[in-house]
């Protein structure tokens, strides 16, 4: 089961369509439980991936939905899956505290990004380190994206050994496609600037 907190459409969730997207068919069975009726939902459902609706799970928060999308998420793990893999800090906190308490026997976090490094006053971002390194605790495996949030989990207590950094990847098709067909359908003279 992949675990995210929103299901509308961008980088965790475009990660989250990619990684489910191509896990061998033959040998795993994936689901992808999200809070929301967005985007990525339906682009899942598309290529019949089975998605699972998180009652309660917003990226806002909330103690009673808090709670409501735990107990959700632990009815969502009552038959035990062999991998649980949570993105986002919320689905990541409240999937890996689950995960461990019906013994799922490998739980993978990504962390796209720490988010107490946003612009917040200062306790919130130590409230929000401390839940970031819970979940890191609970976790079997803690995936980042960067060298610099590799340097940071490393400099998390307990975390360093479990933690390993997987640059994103990206769909070479999409860079195959011929740079004259892009260029004609702008007007001459225009300039084109590509970033990733």
């Amino acid at each position: 089961i992949i675990l995210i907190t929103k299901s509308n459409w961008g980088g965790a969730q475009r990660y989250v369509y990619d990684l489910a997207s191509r896990v061998p068919s033959g040998q795993f069975d994936v689901k992808v439980a999200l809070g929301g009726d967005g985007l990525l939902k339906k682009k899942l459902e598309e290529i019949g991936i089975p998605t699972i609706p998180i009652q309660g799970l917003e990226r806002d928060i909330s103690f009673t939905k808090e709670l409501s999308a735990f107990g959700n998420i632990l009815k969502i793990l009552r038959d035990t899956p062999d991998i649980l893999h949570v993105n986002s800090s919320k689905a990541g906190g409240l999937g890996a505290l689950a995960g461990r308490i019906v013994g799922v026997k490998k739980i993978i976090f990504t962390a796209h990004g720490w988010p107490f490094w946003e612009r917040r006053d200062p306790l919130s971002r130590l409230a929000i380190y401390f839940f970031s390194w819970i979940t890191a605790i609970l976790a079997h495996k803690v995936i980042v994206i960067s060298d610099y949030d590799l340097k940071v989990a490393q400099k998390m207590p307990f975390i360093a050994h479990k933690a390993v950094r997987i640059y994103n990847g990206i769909d070479l098709n999409f860079l195959l496609y011929p740079a004259h067909r892009i260029r004609d359908a702008f007007p001459e003279g225009a300039r084109i600037t590509g970033t990733i």
